[in-house]
């Protein structure tokens, strides 16, 4: 039950608590807080950092907790706890029906809570822009319901502030008609990376909302590190096919897999990219948009991959994301940009081998740093970086340190805000 998807948390809790329903995770925060001893909440366990997890006290087991129910007429999706993105995906693709999830079969009630970057984010938003309410057993060890309607103030908080203000049991999302995606991988060799990126670059800044595109850099089984283009485009497909024709003439692509599926397949192919046990260290900085300068750092920092199970995606923010406003919820960063996701892998190795391998994320990015909006994304900030917390939520963070005082003054749920002091006049 300690086995996350990082293999690299090695966390001892004293007990994990199993729920079947939202009676079992009442009793145990009643029970823990009554016992004054530390809780956490697990449940997709995809978190790097290993925060499900709490040494020496009690973990809240919701990931048994994965029902999915669809209302084709509402368009809508109930939603418990525990569920991944494969339940969800799974049951609105049998009625022609989707909405933001991750390009990863994470949890989404974690996923959800820090905001949510996808392949559907050009169109509909982040997955927490089509949170229209949750369920929520907060630190008193009430279950109370937050909504447009009901419990407004923690409602703003639960989309995009981080899982600080009690146990999500479930949560309701919008769905969208949608059945069929023009979408799939390209590949090219490092020798095009720079005029590619170059193209893709310039290509964004003009691409219409029913094309996001992910990038990066991965190895391939036999070694060889490529670049990778992941289109997805969500609009009538005779458009799709002239839209992304570009991206495909550009250059000599190694692959070129793009093709019309369901939005669940072009997930579930990617599914095996980070499989869960390998060891796990990541970083995170978002930048406006690649120059020549951030584009060399890039390709410098693949020529040094440290193991052939690390990578760095580029998370393509624009479209119905950037036209929320700032305050409507406490995600800070509503302007067009790119999430960089640093990901170093590896298999279990000595100390000093998993040192290498942590010095090679955090030198890309230090080295982007400069380049970066202030802050980054909290879903895939580390523990010693509560620092960069408050930048990440920037004019947000004061209205957020005030709801966690009001929800959880004694701190019981610290996954993102834990520990925090109000901002500094």
């Amino acid at each position: 039950m300690r086995q996350l998807w990082n293999g690299k948390v090695d966390i001892h809790p004293a007990a994990f608590v199993r729920c079947a329903n939202t009676q079992d995770v009442i009793h145990t925060v009643q029970w823990a807080r009554s016992h004054g001893l530390p809780l956490s909440v697990l449940g997709g366990g995809n978190d790097f950092a290993g925060r499900a997890l709490s040494e020496n006290g009690i973990v809240i087991d919701c990931s048994q907790m994965r029902a999915v129910v669809i209302d084709p007429g509402a368009r809508t999706a109930h939603v418990q706890g525990g569920a991944n993105a494969s339940d969800l995906i799974d049951a609105m693709q049998k009625e022609g029906l989707a909405t933001t999830t991750g390009y990863c079969l994470t949890g989404m009630a974690g996923f959800t809570l820090g905001g949510g970057y996808g392949p559907l984010i050009g169109v509909y938003g982040l997955a927490a822009d089509n949170l229209l309410s949750a369920q929520v057993v907060t630190a008193d060890g009430l279950l109370r319901t937050a909504s447009a309607k009901e419990h407004t103030d923690l409602f703003w908080g639960l989309r995009g502030g981080g899982g600080n203000f009690g146990v999500v049991v479930s949560l309701e999302y919008r769905l969208h008609p949608l059945a069929t995606v023009l979408a799939g991988l390209l590949l090219y060799p490092l020798d095009q990376a720079r005029a590619v990126l170059r193209h893709f670059n310039e290509f964004i800044t003009t691409a219409p909302d029913e094309v996001t595109i992910q990038s990066g850099f991965i190895t391939l089984p036999g070694g060889m590190p490529v670049l990778f283009l992941a289109p997805c485009y969500s609009g009538p497909l005779e458009e799709g096919q002239r839209l992304l024709s570009p991206l495909r003439t550009f250059g000599k692509p190694l692959v070129d897999q793009i093709q019309p599926t369901t939005y669940g397949a072009f997930i579930y192919t990617r599914k095996d990219g980070v499989p869960k046990g390998r060891s796990y260290f990541m970083q995170t900085q978002s930048i406006e948009r690649l120059h020549s300068e951030t584009i060399e750092m890039l390709i410098e920092h693949i020529e040094q991959f440290s193991s052939p199970f690390s990578a760095i995606s580029l998370h393509n923010f624009h479209g119905a994301a950037s036209r929320v406003a700032l305050s409507e919820t406490p995600f800070a960063l509503r302007q067009d940009h790119l999430m960089v996701e640093i990901i170093a892998g590896w298999e279990p190795s000595s100390p000093d081998e998993e040192q290498r391998h942590i010095q090679w994320a955090q030198s890309l990015s230090h080295a982007l740093a400069p380049y970066a909006f202030k802050g980054g994304y909290v879903n895939l900030l580390d523990e010693r970086e509560r620092d960069r917390v408050p930048q990440a939520f920037g004019s947000n963070y004061q209205r957020l340190f005030n709801l966690k005082r009001a929800y959880d003054p004694d701190d019981v749920f610290h996954s993102t805000i834990g520990h925090v002091s109000p901002m500094a006049s």
